[in-house]
């Protein structure tokens, strides 16, 4: 079996017992959706960048902590939320779009709306909400926060509201 054929976890296993080239395919393979939620989340450019070398990095350094019994993607995906923690909150006005990647959602028609509401949001909302975006479901994010699906359920409906409702005129 070929190196692409390989599953995530499967390559993770091989990263964690040195194999370079395993490391290698998992970053192609999640190189532009990790950036896109990197820069999503912190709101410019020079902000994603650092903190997908961060991401990378931690992936690496972090690699015996991965349990093979678990799905690779939402492990990967609760190191980039940290690793763009730290990040500032992202403002309307400094946001940029990094036209080099596709759009992630096609459906979207008002980026700027998007950010606006991303923007007004406190840290732990608009990382749920980002997290949905990326295609997770309740269970993947109960999962990565470590919590139950209705509770994420619950956090994401109440996410939402308060995105809608800055959106609103005043």
């Amino acid at each position: 079996m070929s190196i692409s054929e390989r599953t995530d976890e499967t390559l993770m296993v091989a990263v964690q017992d040195g194999d370079r080239a395993a490391y290698d395919e998992l970053f192609r393979r999640w190189r532009d959706p990790v950036y896109r939620y990197l820069h999503r989340r912190c709101g410019s450019q020079e902000r994603a960048d650092d903190a997908f070398q961060e991401c990378w990095l931690r992936v690496h350094r972090f690699r015996h902590r991965y349990d093979p019994g678990r799905t690779f993607r939402p492990w990967l995906f609760t190191i980039a939320a940290n690793a763009g923690y730290d990040a500032r909150r992202p403002r309307p006005d400094e946001h940029e779009l990094d036209e080099r990647l596709p759009a992630p959602r096609p459906d979207l028609t008002s980026r700027d709306l998007a950010v606006r509401a991303l923007a007004a949001l406190e840290p732990d909302d608009r990382k749920l909400l980002l997290l949905v975006v990326e295609g997770f479901s309740a269970v993947e994010i109960a999962e990565m926060l470590e919590t139950r699906p209705g509770t994420v359920r619950m956090r994401i409906k109440r996410a939402r509201e308060r995105a809608a409702a800055a959106l609103e005129p005043a």
